[in-house]
Formats: structure tokens, C-alpha cells, sequence
């Protein structure tokens, strides 16, 4: 899977995009058929406290052409990843079993 990254406000260093690569290259098992993959992180500049880290994931299926999107806010970039991964997760299995049933 071809996974774009996108960062704001933040440096994207190796060890984030392997992290990414391995939670949302995970989905592959799901035999979900991504055709495309977007990830934007961004750091908000204005909070100092709280969800500061914004992560959001697009997924372009080949299933109908759907899109999956997600956006996770957390407090660390690893748990925001995590928490979007878990999403991203359900979404899939959902259409996969849909498509499946019909």
C-alpha cells in the first residue's frame, strides 16, 4: 500500500512514518482492496494542554469507490494513530461485510 504523509506544524521523522506504516499498513489483512492512502498530522499551535495532535486518514477503496475517513485527536501522536487505526478498522470490516452479504 502507497501511503502519503502529510505534516503541519510538526517534523515527520522516521520513526512516525514507520509507526504509520505499520498500524494503517496493517489493514491490509482485512483484504480491504485500499487503493489509495492519506495521512495528515498537524499540531496545534494554540493549545498547550489537551488534545494538541490531530491525525486524519483518508482510504480510497476499491469497493464501489469508497472513501474512508477518519480523524482522531489526542494528546500524543502514537495514541492518535492508534485510536485511528482502530476506527479506520471497524469501517472496514463493516463495508467488507456489507459487500460480502449482498
Amino acid at each position: 500500500m502507497n501511503i502519503q504523509f502529510y505534516a503541519k506544524n510538526l517534523e515527520l521523522t522516521e520513526r512516525i512514518k514507520d509507526y504509520i506504516n505499520e498500524k494503517i499498513g496493517g489493514l491490509d489483512k482485512y483484504e480491504a482492496n485500499i487503493i489509495e492512502c492519506r495521512t495528515d498530522l498537524s499540531k496545534d499551535t494554540h493549545h498547550q494542554k489537551g488534545k494538541v495532535y490531530r491525525f486524519e486518514v483518508n482510504l480510497k477503496l476499491s469497493y464501489d469507490k469508497k472513501l474512508i475517513r477518519t480523524v482522531v485527536e489526542a494528546e500524543s501522536i502514537m495514541s492518535a494513530i492508534d485510536l485511528a487505526k482502530d476506527k479506520l478498522q471497524r469501517q472496514v470490516t463493516k463495508i467488507k461485510d456489507k459487500i460480502k452479504n449482498r
